[in-house]
């Protein structure tokens, strides 16, 4: 019976591990402790200082953030891809833990049951662990 119960709770404790993804979350005034689920999706949304318009960058949880994709006019995006290169290609290929945004004009992080705004500073999400 214990060793019906060893297995089952070992069982039990490596599909949390593989997916539940703990991470802390940091500001300037605050860190706390989030728990997001693999393969949940969220979005970055911000004002670009230079340009003045509206950016969003969408991304998928896996075993860091990854599969990125931008929205925003074509001014910014040439603004960041200096014209040279196309800015989704580049940046769907980017995987990256921790995610560290500053924004003068404010950050809205949403992801999973979360929503994280950062008014003139910065903000970090730390995966605990990128199984």
């Amino acid at each position: 019976m214990r060793k019906r119960f060893a297995a089952v709770f070992g069982i039990t404790m490596v599909i949390l591990l593989l997916w539940v993804k703990p991470a802390m979350i940091r500001t300037e005034n605050e860190t706390r402790l989030a728990v997001f689920f693999r393969w949940q999706t969220g979005t970055i949304s911000f004002v670009n200082s230079v340009t003045g318009e509206p950016v969003t960058i969408r991304f998928t949880l896996n075993g860091q953030f990854q599969n990125f994709s931008v929205s925003t006019d074509e001014t910014t995006e040439a603004y960041y891809s200096h014209g040279v290169y196309d800015l989704n290609q580049a940046v769907s290929e980017e995987s990256a833990n921790p995610l560290k945004l500053c924004s003068m004009k404010g950050i809205i992080l949403k992801m999973g049951f979360y929503t994280f705004t950062v008014q003139d500073g910065c903000l970090e999400v730390n995966l605990l662990w990128t199984l």
